[in-house]
Protein backbone atom coordinates (compact mmCIF):
# COMPACT_ATOMS: atom_id res chain seq x y z
CA UNK A 1 0.00 0.00 0.00
CA UNK A 2 1.36 3.43 -0.85
CA UNK A 3 2.42 5.37 2.22
CA UNK A 4 1.69 9.01 2.93
CA UNK A 5 4.38 11.41 4.08
CA UNK A 6 2.93 13.75 6.71
CA UNK A 7 3.94 17.37 6.31
CA UNK A 8 1.96 18.79 9.23
CA UNK A 9 2.16 17.92 12.95
CA UNK A 10 -0.58 15.58 14.15
CA UNK A 11 -2.19 18.24 16.37
CA UNK A 12 -2.34 20.68 13.48
CA UNK A 13 -3.85 18.05 11.20
CA UNK A 14 -6.67 17.45 13.68
CA UNK A 15 -7.23 21.17 14.10
CA UNK A 16 -7.53 21.49 10.34
CA UNK A 17 -10.29 18.91 10.40
CA UNK A 18 -12.38 20.81 12.91
CA UNK A 19 -13.94 23.14 10.35
CA UNK A 20 -17.63 22.74 9.61
CA UNK A 21 -18.42 20.86 6.39
CA UNK A 22 -20.43 23.15 4.14
CA UNK A 23 -21.40 22.07 0.66
CA UNK A 24 -20.09 25.16 -1.06
CA UNK A 25 -16.67 25.16 0.59
CA UNK A 26 -14.09 22.66 1.73
CA UNK A 27 -15.47 19.16 1.88
CA UNK A 28 -13.73 18.10 5.07
CA UNK A 29 -14.51 18.03 8.73
CA UNK A 30 -13.49 15.86 11.61
CA UNK A 31 -15.03 14.86 14.87
CA UNK A 32 -11.83 15.33 16.84
CA UNK A 33 -10.15 13.00 19.32
CA UNK A 34 -12.58 13.43 22.19
CA UNK A 35 -13.46 10.34 24.22
CA UNK A 36 -16.31 8.19 22.97
CA UNK A 37 -18.31 5.33 24.35
CA UNK A 38 -17.97 1.85 22.90
CA UNK A 39 -19.65 1.14 19.59
CA UNK A 40 -23.01 -0.64 19.94
CA UNK A 41 -23.02 -4.43 19.69
CA UNK A 42 -22.72 -5.53 16.08
CA UNK A 43 -21.47 -2.10 14.92
CA UNK A 44 -17.89 -1.73 13.71
CA UNK A 45 -15.92 1.16 15.19
CA UNK A 46 -14.66 2.65 11.93
CA UNK A 47 -11.68 4.24 13.66
CA UNK A 48 -10.42 0.67 14.23
CA UNK A 49 -11.41 -0.66 10.79
CA UNK A 50 -8.58 -2.43 8.96
CA UNK A 51 -7.73 -1.29 5.47
CA UNK A 52 -8.35 -3.63 2.56
CA UNK A 53 -5.31 -5.28 1.01
CA UNK A 54 -5.90 -5.31 -2.77
CA UNK A 55 -3.63 -7.34 -5.04
CA UNK A 56 -4.18 -6.05 -8.57
CA UNK A 57 -1.61 -6.52 -11.32
CA UNK A 58 -0.57 -3.54 -13.44
CA UNK A 59 -2.83 -2.97 -16.44
CA UNK A 60 -0.71 -2.25 -19.52
CA UNK A 61 -3.51 -0.41 -21.33
CA UNK A 62 -4.01 1.92 -18.39
CA UNK A 63 -0.27 2.42 -17.92
CA UNK A 64 0.01 3.45 -21.57
CA UNK A 65 -2.26 6.43 -20.83
CA UNK A 66 0.14 7.84 -18.24
CA UNK A 67 2.52 10.65 -19.21
CA UNK A 68 5.94 9.34 -20.15
CA UNK A 69 7.51 11.21 -17.23
CA UNK A 70 5.29 9.37 -14.78
CA UNK A 71 6.02 6.01 -16.37
CA UNK A 72 9.74 6.74 -16.22
CA UNK A 73 9.71 7.86 -12.58
CA UNK A 74 7.08 5.39 -11.39
CA UNK A 75 5.74 8.07 -9.06
CA UNK A 76 2.58 10.18 -8.94
CA UNK A 77 2.92 13.08 -6.50
CA UNK A 78 -0.37 13.39 -4.67
CA UNK A 79 -2.03 15.39 -1.89
CA UNK A 80 -4.43 14.04 0.66
CA UNK A 81 -6.08 15.17 3.89
CA UNK A 82 -7.19 13.64 7.18
CA UNK A 83 -10.23 15.72 8.02
CA UNK A 84 -13.24 13.81 6.67
CA UNK A 85 -13.75 10.48 8.46
CA UNK A 86 -14.46 7.81 7.35
CA UNK A 87 -13.32 9.04 3.92
CA UNK A 88 -9.89 10.03 5.24
CA UNK A 89 -8.59 10.30 8.80
CA UNK A 90 -5.32 9.89 10.73
CA UNK A 91 -4.02 6.44 11.46
CA UNK A 92 -1.86 5.20 14.31
CA UNK A 93 1.21 7.10 13.13
CA UNK A 94 1.84 10.53 11.62
CA UNK A 95 2.54 8.86 8.27
CA UNK A 96 -0.66 6.82 8.09
CA UNK A 97 -3.86 8.00 6.43
CA UNK A 98 -6.82 5.68 6.81
CA UNK A 99 -10.27 5.44 5.33
CA UNK A 100 -12.13 4.96 2.08
CA UNK A 101 -9.74 6.95 -0.11
CA UNK A 102 -6.75 4.97 1.15
CA UNK A 103 -8.40 1.78 -0.09
CA UNK A 104 -9.15 3.35 -3.48
CA UNK A 105 -5.67 4.81 -3.96
CA UNK A 106 -4.05 1.47 -3.11
CA UNK A 107 -5.95 -0.24 -5.92
CA UNK A 108 -5.39 2.57 -8.44
CA UNK A 109 -1.65 2.65 -7.76
CA UNK A 110 -1.42 -1.10 -8.27
CA UNK A 111 -3.33 -1.01 -11.56
CA UNK A 112 -1.16 1.83 -12.86
CA UNK A 113 2.05 0.22 -11.62
CA UNK A 114 3.16 3.38 -9.82
CA UNK A 115 3.72 4.66 -6.31
CA UNK A 116 1.50 7.41 -4.95
CA UNK A 117 3.91 9.63 -3.04
CA UNK A 118 1.52 11.62 -0.86
CA UNK A 119 1.65 14.69 1.33
CA UNK A 120 -1.02 15.74 3.83
CA UNK A 121 -2.54 19.20 3.36
CA UNK A 122 -4.86 20.99 5.79
CA UNK A 123 -7.40 22.30 3.28
CA UNK A 124 -8.70 22.22 -0.26
CA UNK A 125 -7.22 25.68 -0.82
CA UNK A 126 -3.74 24.43 0.10
CA UNK A 127 -4.10 21.45 -2.21
CA UNK A 128 -5.17 23.60 -5.16
CA UNK A 129 -2.20 25.91 -4.59
CA UNK A 130 0.09 22.87 -4.65
CA UNK A 131 -1.47 21.83 -7.97
CA UNK A 132 -0.97 25.34 -9.35
CA UNK A 133 2.71 25.36 -8.40
CA UNK A 134 3.38 21.89 -9.81
CA UNK A 135 4.37 20.55 -6.40
CA UNK A 136 1.85 17.73 -6.83
CA UNK A 137 0.23 16.02 -9.81
CA UNK A 138 -3.08 15.00 -8.28
CA UNK A 139 -5.18 15.32 -5.14
CA UNK A 140 -6.71 12.13 -3.81
CA UNK A 141 -8.69 14.03 -1.21
CA UNK A 142 -12.42 14.78 -1.50
CA UNK A 143 -12.61 18.24 -3.02
CA UNK A 144 -15.94 19.77 -4.00
CA UNK A 145 -16.56 19.77 -7.76
CA UNK A 146 -18.07 23.20 -8.51
CA UNK A 147 -18.64 25.15 -11.71
CA UNK A 148 -16.11 27.79 -10.68
CA UNK A 149 -13.39 25.21 -9.97
CA UNK A 150 -14.01 23.37 -13.22
CA UNK A 151 -12.79 26.44 -15.10
CA UNK A 152 -9.28 25.58 -13.94
CA UNK A 153 -9.29 21.96 -12.77
CA UNK A 154 -10.58 18.55 -13.79
CA UNK A 155 -12.32 16.37 -11.22
CA UNK A 156 -12.37 12.58 -11.12
CA UNK A 157 -15.57 12.32 -9.12
CA UNK A 158 -16.46 9.43 -6.83
CA UNK A 159 -18.72 10.56 -4.00
CA UNK A 160 -21.90 12.49 -3.20
CA UNK A 161 -21.99 14.50 0.04
CA UNK A 162 -25.15 15.63 1.82
CA UNK A 163 -25.62 17.99 4.74
CA UNK A 164 -28.01 16.86 7.46
CA UNK A 165 -29.44 18.16 10.72
CA UNK A 166 -27.56 16.49 13.56
CA UNK A 167 -29.80 15.53 16.49
CA UNK A 168 -29.42 13.71 19.78
CA UNK A 169 -30.41 10.04 19.76
CA UNK A 170 -34.10 9.66 20.49
CA UNK A 171 -34.76 13.09 18.96
CA UNK A 172 -35.88 14.82 22.18
CA UNK A 173 -36.30 18.12 20.29
CA UNK A 174 -38.77 16.45 17.89
CA UNK A 175 -37.01 17.67 14.75
CA UNK A 176 -38.21 16.05 11.53
CA UNK A 177 -37.54 18.81 8.96
CA UNK A 178 -36.06 22.28 8.54
CA UNK A 179 -39.23 23.96 9.80
CA UNK A 180 -38.86 22.15 13.11
CA UNK A 181 -35.62 24.06 13.72
CA UNK A 182 -37.60 27.32 13.87
CA UNK A 183 -37.39 28.70 17.41
CA UNK A 184 -35.00 25.92 18.45
CA UNK A 185 -31.43 26.27 19.73
CA UNK A 186 -29.15 25.92 16.70
CA UNK A 187 -25.36 25.60 16.70
CA UNK A 188 -22.67 26.67 14.22
CA UNK A 189 -18.87 26.83 14.29
CA UNK A 190 -17.49 30.36 14.31
CA UNK A 191 -16.15 31.40 10.93
CA UNK A 192 -17.77 28.57 8.97
CA UNK A 193 -19.98 29.21 5.98
CA UNK A 194 -23.38 29.57 7.58
CA UNK A 195 -26.49 27.55 6.76
CA UNK A 196 -28.47 29.77 9.14
CA UNK A 197 -29.72 32.15 6.40
CA UNK A 198 -31.35 29.21 4.61
CA UNK A 199 -33.08 28.14 7.82
CA UNK A 200 -34.15 31.71 8.58
CA UNK A 201 -35.75 31.90 5.13
CA UNK A 202 -37.60 28.62 5.75
CA UNK A 203 -38.87 29.90 9.09
CA UNK A 204 -39.91 33.25 7.66
CA UNK A 205 -41.90 31.49 4.94
CA UNK A 206 -43.59 29.32 7.55
CA UNK A 207 -44.41 32.31 9.76
CA UNK A 208 -42.34 30.88 12.62
CA UNK A 209 -39.54 32.36 14.76
CA UNK A 210 -35.95 32.08 13.55
CA UNK A 211 -33.58 29.58 15.17
CA UNK A 212 -31.66 30.79 18.22
CA UNK A 213 -27.98 30.72 17.27
CA UNK A 214 -25.20 29.49 19.55
CA UNK A 215 -21.62 29.76 18.24
CA UNK A 216 -18.80 27.31 18.98
CA UNK A 217 -15.05 27.17 18.43
CA UNK A 218 -15.07 23.67 16.97
CA UNK A 219 -17.21 20.65 16.19
CA UNK A 220 -16.39 18.57 19.32
CA UNK A 221 -17.60 21.34 21.65
CA UNK A 222 -20.73 21.81 19.55
CA UNK A 223 -21.41 18.08 19.59
CA UNK A 224 -21.06 17.98 23.37
CA UNK A 225 -23.59 20.82 23.57
CA UNK A 226 -25.99 18.76 21.47
CA UNK A 227 -25.60 15.66 23.61
CA UNK A 228 -26.01 17.67 26.83
CA UNK A 229 -29.12 19.44 25.52
CA UNK A 230 -27.64 22.96 25.41
CA UNK A 231 -28.51 23.06 21.69
CA UNK A 232 -31.14 21.13 19.75
CA UNK A 233 -29.37 20.66 16.42
CA UNK A 234 -26.59 21.71 14.07
CA UNK A 235 -25.76 21.02 10.44
CA UNK A 236 -23.16 18.38 9.66
CA UNK A 237 -22.21 15.92 6.95
CA UNK A 238 -23.92 12.60 6.50
CA UNK A 239 -20.38 11.19 6.76
CA UNK A 240 -20.24 12.55 10.34
CA UNK A 241 -23.32 10.53 11.27
CA UNK A 242 -21.84 7.26 10.03
CA UNK A 243 -18.54 7.92 11.80
CA UNK A 244 -20.00 9.13 15.09
CA UNK A 245 -22.57 6.35 15.39
CA UNK A 246 -19.87 3.76 14.71
CA UNK A 247 -17.98 5.17 17.71
CA UNK A 248 -20.93 4.90 20.06
CA UNK A 249 -21.95 8.55 20.17
CA UNK A 250 -25.63 9.20 20.94
CA UNK A 251 -26.35 11.12 17.74
CA UNK A 252 -28.63 10.74 14.76
CA UNK A 253 -29.67 12.88 11.81
CA UNK A 254 -32.58 14.33 9.86
CA UNK A 255 -32.46 15.04 6.13
CA UNK A 256 -31.93 18.67 5.15
CA UNK A 257 -32.57 18.95 1.39
CA UNK A 258 -32.52 22.74 1.68
CA UNK A 259 -28.74 22.55 2.20
CA UNK A 260 -28.20 20.73 -1.09
CA UNK A 261 -25.67 18.13 -2.19
CA UNK A 262 -22.14 18.30 -3.51
CA UNK A 263 -20.12 15.94 -5.70
CA UNK A 264 -16.63 15.22 -4.37
CA UNK A 265 -13.66 14.03 -6.34
CA UNK A 266 -9.93 13.82 -6.92
CA UNK A 267 -8.49 16.88 -8.64
CA UNK A 268 -5.81 17.78 -11.18
CA UNK A 269 -5.06 20.77 -13.43
CA UNK A 270 -6.66 21.11 -16.84
CA UNK A 271 -4.51 19.71 -19.62
CA UNK A 272 -3.25 16.66 -17.73
CA UNK A 273 -5.49 14.35 -19.73
CA UNK A 274 -3.21 11.30 -19.69
CA UNK A 275 -3.00 11.09 -15.92
CA UNK A 276 -6.69 11.96 -15.59
CA UNK A 277 -7.79 9.23 -18.00
CA UNK A 278 -5.47 6.61 -16.50
CA UNK A 279 -6.76 7.24 -12.96
CA UNK A 280 -10.37 7.30 -14.16
CA UNK A 281 -9.84 4.06 -16.07
CA UNK A 282 -8.42 2.38 -12.95
CA UNK A 283 -11.40 3.50 -10.86
CA UNK A 284 -13.80 2.31 -13.54
CA UNK A 285 -12.06 -1.07 -13.61
CA UNK A 286 -12.42 -1.58 -9.85
CA UNK A 287 -16.03 -0.42 -10.16
CA UNK A 288 -16.64 -3.18 -12.70
CA UNK A 289 -14.96 -5.92 -10.67
CA UNK A 290 -16.81 -5.05 -7.44
CA UNK A 291 -13.90 -3.70 -5.38
CA UNK A 292 -15.16 -0.10 -5.59
CA UNK A 293 -18.57 -0.95 -4.12
CA UNK A 294 -16.89 -3.13 -1.49
CA UNK A 295 -14.84 -0.13 -0.34
CA UNK A 296 -17.87 2.13 0.04
CA UNK A 297 -19.78 -0.59 1.85
CA UNK A 298 -16.86 -1.28 4.18
CA UNK A 299 -16.73 2.32 5.33
CA UNK A 300 -20.49 2.62 5.84
CA UNK A 301 -21.16 5.05 2.99
CA UNK A 302 -22.61 2.84 0.24
CA UNK A 303 -25.37 5.42 -0.24
CA UNK A 304 -22.79 8.07 -1.18
CA UNK A 305 -21.25 6.08 -4.04
CA UNK A 306 -21.15 7.60 -7.52
CA UNK A 307 -19.98 5.79 -10.62
CA UNK A 308 -16.57 7.39 -11.23
CA UNK A 309 -16.61 10.06 -13.91
CA UNK A 310 -14.85 13.25 -14.98
CA UNK A 311 -16.43 16.61 -14.15
CA UNK A 312 -19.84 15.27 -13.17
CA UNK A 313 -20.28 17.89 -10.45
CA UNK A 314 -23.64 18.95 -11.91
CA UNK A 315 -25.08 15.79 -10.35
CA UNK A 316 -25.00 17.79 -7.09
CA UNK A 317 -27.29 20.70 -6.38
CA UNK A 318 -24.32 22.71 -5.08
CA UNK A 319 -22.48 22.65 -8.41
CA UNK A 320 -23.15 26.29 -9.23
CA UNK A 321 -22.33 27.54 -5.73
Amino acid sequence: MPRSTATFPRSRRFAAGLASLVLFGLAGCGSGEEATTAAPAGVTDLSQQAQLQPSFSPDDALRALLPQAVRDSGVVKTATSVGLPPINFPGATAAEVKGLNADLTSAVAQLLGVKFSSEIYPSTAAQLLALDSGRIDLTTSTNGDTKARQAKYDFIDTTLSRNVLMIKSGNPAKIASATDVCGKKFGEVKGSTSVLPKLQKVCQGAGRPAPELSSFDDIPSMQLALISGRIDTYVGSDFNVVWDKSRGKPVDSVALPEAGTLVLGWTLPKGHDGLRDAVLGALQKVRQNGYYAQVFQRWGVAGNLLDPGVNIGAKGTGFGG
